[in-house]
């Protein structure tokens, strides 16, 4: 049971247990109010309602034995929460929700080289809103329109944008909607956001605009000063946050009720208390996909990972329990860490094999596998019952958690990609950015991976504003010693500070940030050429040149130890396969390419 207090109302929230969630209309929590500033008073009756609530659950488990008719046990619950409560729940309308999916923007210029991808976290909010009841509509950019790319004007530079255009997405929104729901993920998409809500708000004036994700969590302040259209800002995590908004609203309530939220209130831009992180993650609505365009995604093979056929991003756990100085994380998340049943992800993969013919999952999870101990009972599920699949972790994982017994059970259960992310090879900057890594375990542990026949990569970030020549050269000769080891791939990046992480509020502090076109993109542009330089001790073109110098040396030594990659990348391009980043790069620099060249042709012919 969670108490929450807002000015004199005690807001009481019970999560409904997974087996009886057919059993109610909402099916993620049971809400109640109280108006007192008795905070003793509030606690009492918080066991009250708490104690009832369970004695509740119980009858309804029993009286299930009798009856397994749905519409009968909910009609039975009900009447129960109504006669035994002791606080009446408000009367609550449904309200119109329209979440939006903006289009996914490329780069070609740079190394980036992802494409479009389902949106998970959208995802998981629609499948929380549909449990509590209200009418829900989806626009998605690129799963609506694709095959559409054209291009998008920056003060930076020119980019690709993949889908619908802003003004053919306020156009599909429904005009009765009255709320609508965006995620601003990456710090690239703030501009185009920011220009579809003009021109949304011109069109609907009277439609409320909420904002979630990473970025708007942790850059609420400066999108309010700079965007008037965006009316609140969900903070952290997203599921009961933004139930809990729709709920303040559909009743009618001032904001300051609602829980984990940032907003507008006579000039003045305010933040309310923030929820404690949702522990029981297995009861968590699973991501409503069935209201997205999926099938359209999957036919292109759209996803995050190496192309291994139809995907769908999952997650196996949320959070991350490491305070890294350059992630965003501990802001968004804290620092708790919660992982899945592992039956339970085994149970939701097979749902999407019989649904959607799924035959890939890249698992989006910010600290996968984090226990060997959880490696070896997910593995087990998988191979006990049969289970046919490949999966991947292009994110990086920890490498304490993969010994040779742990790689070979995952590549026995169908892993096939294995991210490593250890940032740097020198211990002292290692110790600066607060990253957890031994270097002597990652490569024990890479070497137990390539020997259980994974697919590897590895992510390096240079340019930290305490970094060295001494502590460059060390991850320079870390990038080598990946090389000789038999990584197959490596992404270098420059240190960009990312709103949220405890770099960018030191530099913010001493006027080291400059938010223009150039650091808002530069999580878009990996390659460095347009990016600046954070570093106390090197500027921009020495660190681009340094960029350049470690994926030559590690590409140029790879591919002299092993050859016969440089033959196998070949043969994968022509058949349209890939196994490997490299493979993935190759291929979607290829598409970018073509998709050049005939909008040229096009523009050539008009």
């Amino acid at each position: 049971m969670k108490l929450l207090k807002q000015n004199k109302i005690f807001h009481y929230r019970k999560r409904i247990p997974a087996d009886l969630k057919d059993c109610f209309s909402n099916k993620i929590f049971i809400a109640r109010s109280l108006q007192t500033s008795d905070l003793e008073f509030a606690k009492k009756k918080g066991e009250t309602v708490d104690q009832t609530l369970e004695g509740i659950f119980k009858t309804i488990r029993k009286q299930r034995s009798f009856s397994t008719d749905v519409k009968y046990m909910k009609n039975f619950a009900s009447d129960l929460i109504l006669k035994r409560l002791p606080i009446k729940k408000r009367s609550q309308k449904k309200l119109n929700v329209c979440l939006i999916k903006i289009p996914t923007f490329e780069a070609p210029q740079s190394f980036s080289y992802f494409n479009s991808v389902p949106s998970l976290g959208l995802a998981y909010i629609a499948g929380s809103i549909r449990e509590a009841g209200h009418n829900l509509q989806i626009v998605d950019a690129p799963g609506e329109a694709i095959s559409q790319y054209k291009y998008f004007n920056t003060e930076h530079c020119k980019l690709w944008s993949h889908g619908l255009t802003k003004e053919e997405i306020v156009e599909r929104i429904n005009p009765d909607t009255d709320v609508i729901g965006l995620t601003n993920m990456f710090l690239h998409e703030w501009e185009f956001i920011r220009n579809l809500l003009k021109l949304l708000k011109q069109k609907h004036p009277n439609m409320t605009v909420v904002m979630g994700g990473e970025t708007a969590t942790a850059w609420w302040d400066y999108m309010f000063k700079n965007c008037p259209e965006l009316d609140i800002c969900v903070l952290g995590e997203g599921e009961d946050a933004m139930v809990g908004l729709l709920e303040t609203l559909a009743n009618g309530e001032t904001l300051d009720s609602a829980s984990s939220i940032a907003y507008r209130d006579r000039g003045k831009i305010l933040t309310t208390e923030r929820m404690q992180r949702i522990k029981n993650i297995n009861d968590i609505a699973l991501p409503a996909w069935d209201l997205f365009p999926i099938k359209d995604y999957l036919d292109y093979e759209y996803g995050s990972g190496v192309n291994r056929g139809r995907s769908l991003p999952m997650l196996s756990s949320r959070g991350c329990p490491f305070q890294c100085t350059f992630c965003s994380s501990p802001d968004m998340w804290t620092t708790r860490y919660f992982a899945r049943d592992p039956s339970k992800v085994a149970d939701e993969i097979e749902a999407y094999q019989k649904k959607y013919d799924v035959n890939n999952i890249n698992f989006n999870d910010l600290t996968a596998v984090l226990t060997k101990k959880w490696i070896v009972e997910f593995c087990s599920v998988v191979l006990d019952r049969k289970l046919n699949f490949s999966w991947q972790l292009p994110s990086g994982t920890r490498s304490e958690a993969v010994d040779f017994e742990a790689a070979e059970l995952l590549y026995k259960s169908g892993c096939r990609n294995f991210g490593y992310a250890p940032e740097s090879g020198s211990p002292r900057m290692l110790n600066k950015i607060k990253k957890k890594v031994k270097i002597d375990s990652l490569i024990t542990s890479l070497k137990s991976a390539l020997k259980a026949n994974l697919k590897t990569h590895a992510n390096i970030i240079i340019g930290f504003p305490e970094e060295k020549i001494k502590d460059l050269f060390l991850t320079y000769k870390l990038v080598l010693k990946m090389a000789i080891a038999g990584l197959h791939g490596v992404s270098v990046m420059m240190f960009s500070p990312y709103p949220g992480s405890s770099y960018y509020k030191e530099l913010k502090s001493r006027n080291k940030v400059t938010v223009d076109s150039t650091y808002i993109y530069s999580s878009l542009d990996r390659s460095g050429v347009s990016a600046r330089s954070y570093s106390n001790h090197f500027n921009t073109r020495f660190i681009t040149i340094l960029q350049w110098i470690f994926l030559l040396s590690f590409f140029s030594l790879m591919y002299l130890v092993r050859p016969h990659r440089i033959f196998k990348h070949f043969k994968n391009f022509l058949k349209k396969n890939q196994e490997t980043i490299m493979d993935q790069f190759l291929a979607e620099k290829f598409k970018q390419m073509k998709r050049k060249f005939s909008i040229k042709k096009i523009n050539s012919t008009q």
